[in-house]
């Protein structure tokens, strides 16, 4: 989930809003559960088992198909030099490391993961993205008496805050259908759709209201503002979330890119080595951008790219 990217995208989407961002936090939950829901009742209906499947039944032009799919695999390795710099990000605002040296040392994993095995790499995620969930449930419980109410952004209510909510709830949704998409076989009925799309829309909002709160107690701007309030906090959850932050952005980027990879090269192994090299090597100089750069101008762009999906998902 992309609540995940360590605090910047609810800063940036919501918590500069103020009060506001608070509401645009459930509105933005709310829209995504329906979203997931839609897409998990016409996989139900007609059976499909992947995401072609479900772009072949909610869109029939088969130009705009193509054009979907390009989105996606240009979000996909956007993700990839997004976690490349978050990686970066983390080394030097934790410990001074030039960002050219943490970049290509991930770079460089992530190279030889994509030349073996990346689909035992990309599982850990199954495991590590509930236990992130708790780790950062905990946190905000146990630190929520800790808030300085001084810290919190003067409320501005200009209405930019549900543009703000309705393209964060687009470009996540851009991966969410994905996977919502191929659940079909995991569900035995609509009841169950609707379960899921429940739990899914608590789960965001909750974890992004626990972020706003926790990001209350942020009294400078950082490329990863949870690190900074983990630091914070001291303790445990300093290294608690070190930990997780490292693993989450090297499984995730190792996700994305061999998504890409394989979504581009359509198992021709010489066309998918020779996109690994030129990838990889992009990734370096892209991440100087920097993390928060790149999460603010990337995200929204797909943010409106990604309303077309949407719209023929609520239209089927």
């Amino acid at each position: 989930m992309q609540d995940l990217h360590h605090g910047q995208e609810i800063y940036s989407f919501f918590y500069i809003f103020g009060k506001w961002g608070i509401l645009g936090i459930i509105i933005a939950s709310m829209l995504l559960g329906i979203i997931i829901y839609k897409t998990l009742i016409i996989s139900k209906k007609y059976n499909l088992n992947n995401y072609n499947e479900l772009l072949n039944k909610i869109i029939k032009n088969k130009k705009i198909q193509k054009i979907i799919k390009i989105i996606i695999n240009i979000f996909l390795i956007s993700s990839f030099y997004i976690m490349i710099a978050g990686f970066s990000a983390y080394f030097y605002q934790e410990y001074k490391i030039n960002k050219i040296i943490s970049s290509l040392l991930l770079v460089i994993l992530c190279y030889i993961t994509f030349n073996k095995k990346a689909e035992k790499i990309i599982q850990i995620n199954t495991i590590l993205i509930p236990i992130i969930i708790i780790i950062f449930i905990i946190f905000g419980i146990n630190n929520i008496n800790k808030i300085e109410n001084n810290n919190l952004i003067q409320a501005n209510n200009n209405y930019l805050w549900i543009i703000s909510a309705i393209m964060y709830t687009s470009y996540n949704s851009i991966t969410l259908i994905g996977l919502t998409g191929i659940m079909n076989k995991h569900l035995k009925n609509k009841k169950n759709c609707i379960e899921v799309a429940i739990l899914t829309a608590i789960i965001i909002t909750s974890l992004g209201i626990i972020i706003y709160l926790l990001l209350i107690n942020m009294d400078k701007q950082v490329e990863i503002p949870m690190l900074y309030i983990a630091n914070k906090f001291g303790g445990i959850y300093k290294y608690l979330y070190s930990i997780t932050i490292l693993i989450a952005i090297f499984t995730t980027a190792i996700s994305e890119g061999y998504s890409f990879l394989e979504n581009v090269s359509k198992n021709n192994k010489k066309i998918y080595k020779s996109l690994n090299i030129i990838m990889c090597i992009l990734a370096v100089p892209i991440s100087l951008v920097g993390f928060a750069n790149l999460v603010n101008i990337v995200y929204p762009i797909f943010g409106v790219i990604g309303m077309i999906q949407i719209i023929y998902i609520l239209k089927n």
